[in-house]
């Protein structure tokens, strides 16, 4: 028998860049089926990542219950970073994370395409401590992420700024950063880490025994 509705911890979902909520519905499906009780969060991913985490915010103090857990796709992470950097107390003590493929460390194949001006007019406000780099030092604990080592993405049309294990758009040491409580590497390349079963698997278990 499944958990009611009022029993399911509450994971919200962010989605990156140039997606909306649908991209996270797979991953929305599998949760639901596991337990918990998703809640999607949309936002305009050519915005800046602090003004977009103003929107979460914001958003956050909408919803007729706070959230358990959070679990954000590459630039989605980012996004967080800034949350919980402007607003500590969005993150509840004792929330579990999972990060696909965020670039904490900034993101070498948007730096390269920030150089032509389609690029730039592509990655709009991302770029602003984000993708470009300067990312806010990642302060919540017991959080996972999954990188993918499948190089296979748009990081081909930079090829020289990709480096080594990589899932074609985000290398695996651009996802590496002080605080992150485990740090593991699958072989799906960017979006599949939106629908591969392992990756989702990988992800509730994490939420739900916080990695112990």
């Amino acid at each position: 028998m499944e958990p009611s509705s009022e029993c399911r911890p509450i994971v919200v979902l962010i989605h990156g860049l140039w997606m909306g909520r649908w991209a996270m519905w797979p991953l929305a499906r599998r949760l639901k089926q596991a337990g918990f009780a998703p809640l999607l969060f949309g936002y305009p991913s050519r915005a800046a990542p602090a003004a977009n985490a103003e929107r979460l915010a914001h958003w956050l103090d909408e919803q007729n219950a706070s959230p358990d857990h959070f679990l954000a796709h590459s630039l989605g992470g980012v996004l967080l970073a800034h949350l919980f950097a402007r607003h500590p107390d969005s993150r509840p003590p004792g929330a579990r994370l999972v990060l696909l493929g965020s670039p904490l460390a900034g993101s070498a194949v948007a730096r390269g395409l920030a150089q032509w001006r389609l690029g730039r007019w592509l990655l709009g406000g991302s770029l602003e401590a984000g993708l470009a780099g300067d990312v806010p030092t990642w302060t919540a604990p017991n959080t996972l992420m999954l990188a993918g080592t499948r190089p296979v993405g748009p990081g081909r049309l930079v090829p020289e700024a990709l480096v080594s294990p990589n899932d074609g758009t985000v290398a695996v040491a651009e996802t590496s950063t002080p605080g992150l409580t485990d740090h593991r590497c699958l072989p799906v390349n960017h979006f599949a880490l939106l629908w591969s079963e392992r990756v989702a698997q990988a992800a509730i278990d994490h939420l739900s025994s916080g990695g112990e």
